[in-house]
């Protein structure tokens, strides 16, 4: 995976993970899913993700509680060129209830579609970073 991306929230790790930890509430904090449906629990479940004009399908490879820890593969979509993209992001408690977020995902370097999908994920990332911000501040 090639890209990379990580923020400082000033919110407590706790509750971050409520929040990016539900596989299934992606449209809590993600203001482009019209819709999310989750079929199955823990690893292996498939969530469809419904935006105004694609969708993607996104299997859960892991979910550890403890590590705020979650990983998911694209194994399906109506956009061809994102299917094999695999992702994770990754908590970590900071001081003073800050929380660390890093983002990982993208195709590896030597898939066909890198160079179309690896770099405009470098901005979509911060992007919904920035949505998750607006979400831990909505629901404070």
């Amino acid at each position: 995976m090639t890209v990379f991306t990580s923020a400082e929230l000033d919110t407590p790790i706790a509750r971050v993970w409520s929040i990016v930890g539900d596989f299934s509430g992606l449209a809590r904090w993600h203001p482009l899913v019209e819709r999310c449906e989750v079929k199955g629990d823990g690893p292996g479940a498939i969530r469809t993700i419904h935006f105004a004009d694609w969708w993607a399908e996104e299997r859960l490879e892991g979910r550890d509680e403890t590590a705020h820890f979650i990983s998911y593969a694209i194994t399906d979509s109506c956009r061809p060129e994102v299917i094999g993209v695999v992702g994770s992001i990754s908590l970590t408690a900071l001081p003073d209830d800050r929380t660390r977020i890093e983002w990982t995902s993208g195709h590896q370097d030597d898939h066909p579609y890198a160079p179309a999908i690896n770099p405009p994920l470098e901005a979509y990332y911060p992007a919904r970073i920035g949505h998750l911000r607006d979400a831990l501040a909505r629901a404070a």
